[in-house]
């Protein structure tokens, strides 16, 4: 399909299920192939690199990322 071709995946189904039990109920597996070194088009492409070097932990050394918890008031995240 297009959406194929503009983003390098493949996906085993059209609709994901909605609640736990229509997941169960289903015969076929879900699974997704994707073409990992596939040169995306303009709309596709990932935002630009940041102008500033990635924020780690002191810790762990760990890049703080849209999964990390942050508390804007304190100014602290866990990683």
């Amino acid at each position: 399909t297009a959406s194929e071709e503009m983003t390098g995946t493949r996906l085993s189904f059209h609709c994901w299920p909605s609640s736990r039990l229509e997941a169960t109920r289903s015969v076929a597996p879900f699974g997704a192939l994707y073409t990992p070194l596939k040169k995306l088009p303009p709309q596709c492409a990932p935002t630009q690199a940041l102008p500033y070097d990635p924020i780690r932990c002191s810790s762990c050394h760990a890049i703080l990322n849209p999964y990390c918890q942050v508390d804007f008031r304190s100014k602290l995240w866990n990683c």
